[in-house]
């Protein structure tokens, strides 16, 4: 039998193009056509009575347009078609890496109730959360320290106080010491502003914080939850019964009702974060993301921020044991906005393109050592990592089979 007819197209919007690609699972043959529609707006294929239509992820001008099939008897097409100039003008604002993180504070409507996606047990009460705000980036302490430090208006002052304070010190001057103390205790004022480095934004009661991935709620805003230095069934519902080590910096979260993990809680902010693929929440403008949306627009915020297009994907373990047998996905991000569509999905889906492979964690932890590793850390809870890797290779059979794999790495997709 026959294996079905596949088809997928995705915009190219740096060169103005379509690359469209066909398989038909048996050699093209009279009986084989590829037309674009008059309107220019969609691709049909037709090949041994089958007829399949595809919504081109952009309008192109080519409408009522015949494809020509260049390699007769060939089961694998492919052309570049030229986009409707007017209307990729008019649709360009779609494809651009402007696109806001899902779920960001706008979108979550005051004193909606939170619940655990999977089974709806309440996790965060109706009107319990009277303002959501987003939180900033990763980097936001260390912008401000240094900010505040070098403004433009006193970089001649500061200039001329380190100059002092070096010929202070070069002749034995007491008061160089008094230089260093007043930079300690300026540190300390940012650090009472909330600027230095060391700072970090605290759980309040009543406010929801947003992250890219996370909500952060305060633990007395929070119920129906499980906290554990593992899984589940060591766990407790008061935290307080828990034996902490020294050096335990978080705890799982989990749903008392269907023991899905949600998060963690975090001792250094006393806050908990759940993740948001796994809750579910009244929003204005976005159905609930998924781990696709949320990881995408993490990779766009860190090459925004660091400059690198190659991440290293950790699940979040506090058994280093357990951490070295961990599997990582090592990604490189190829184009962080791209419109795909494909038969298998049916629709027009705003992507990032990226190269993926599994490596262990010891590989991984020996390249982040490496003083020139131009790859960031992103961690995820362990599940989410297998998700992940479930997706990829999902979004990996979609793309022309040529096209799947580039040397040890594989081709995948991550929804924006």
């Amino acid at each position: 039998m026959d294996s079905p007819v596949s088809i997928y197209a995705e915009l190219l919007s740096n060169i103005r193009q379509i690359s469209l690609a066909v398989s038909l699972g048996s050699p093209s043959d009279g009986s084989t056509r590829i037309t674009v529609t008059a309107d220019g707006k969609d691709v049909e294929v037709r090949h041994r009575g089958e007829v399949h239509i595809l919504r081109l992820p952009a309008k192109i001008a080519l409408g009522s347009a015949l494809l020509p099939i260049t390699r007769p008897g060939a089961a694998a097409l492919s052309w570049r078609l030229p986009l409707d100039q007017d209307a990729f003008a008019s649709q360009h604002g779609d494809v651009a890496d402007g696109r806001p993180a899902p779920w960001s504070a706008t979108d979550l409507e005051a004193g909606s109730q939170v619940a655990c996606r999977q089974c709806q047990s309440v996790i965060v009460a109706r009107n319990a959360i009277q303002v959501w705000k987003d939180l900033p980036s990763d980097n936001w302490a260390e912008m401000m320290e240094f900010w505040h430090c070098h403004k433009p208006d006193d970089a001649e002052h500061h200039s001329h106080g380190h100059e002092a304070h070096d010929r202070r010190a070069e002749n034995g001057n007491p008061e160089g010491e008094a230089d260093d103390q007043n930079a300690k205790a300026n540190e300390k004022s940012l650090a009472a502003r909330g600027y230095g480095a060391s700072s970090a934004i605290s759980a309040q009661q009543g406010v929801g914080f947003v992250d890219l991935t996370t909500l952060l709620f305060a633990e007395s805003d929070c119920q129906a939850i499980t906290f554990s230095l593992s899984g589940y069934a060591d766990g407790s519902r008061n935290r307080q019964d828990l034996v902490l080590g020294s050096k335990t910096r978080a705890l799982n979260v989990f749903c008392s009702s269907c023991q899905s993990q949600l998060g963690f809680f975090n001792f250094r902010t006393a806050a908990i974060a759940l993740s948001k693929w796994q809750l579910s929440c009244k929003s204005i403008s976005e159905a609930s993301p998924g781990i696709s949306e949320c990881l995408a627009t993490t990779l766009i915020a860190t090459i925004s921020r660091s400059g690198s297009s190659k991440s290293l994907i950790m699940s979040i373990s506090e058994s280093a044991a357990e951490s070295s047998a961990d599997t990582v996905i090592h990604i490189w991000v190829l184009n962080s906005s791209i419109v795909y569509s494909s038969t298998a999905t049916a629709r027009c889906t705003p992507a990032v393109k990226l190269l993926y492979r599994l490596i262990q964690r010891d590989e991984a932890d020996r390249m982040l050592e490496v003083v020139s590793c131009d790859a960031q850390e992103i961690n995820l809870p362990a599940k989410a990592l297998g998700d992940v890797v479930r997706l990829l290779d999902e979004s990996n059979g979609l793309l022309p089979v040529a096209e799947r794999v580039f040397k040890e790495w594989k081709v995948g997709l991550l929804s924006r």
